[in-house]
């Protein structure tokens, strides 16, 4: 019985690894600080426009921002000339 255990204990395990340790707006996740940082360095037009659209969308069904999406919203807006 110990071995299912240990197995039980393993998966979860690598489930846990899988899983995003964040997500901006519940639309872009990330798993990492450094990916995150990627994200805001690399930001495109067109991943800008949709950070956009997707924080005018979070907003409304919750009312309030992370500070990392607020720095999305930032990094959005300068990405686009606004």
């Amino acid at each position: 019985m110990e071995s299912v255990e240990n197995l039980e204990k393993e998966l979860q395990e690598k489930i846990d690894e899988m899983s995003p340790k964040g997500s901006l707006f519940e639309a872009i996740n990330y798993f990492d600080d450094e990916q995150l940082d990627e994200f805001y360095r690399n930001m495109t037009r067109e991943q800008a426009i949709f950070c956009l659209i997707e924080a005018t969308k979070a907003g409304y069904r919750r009312g309030a921002y992370k500070l990392e999406e607020c720095e999305a919203i930032s990094k959005a807006f300068r990405v686009i000339g606004c």
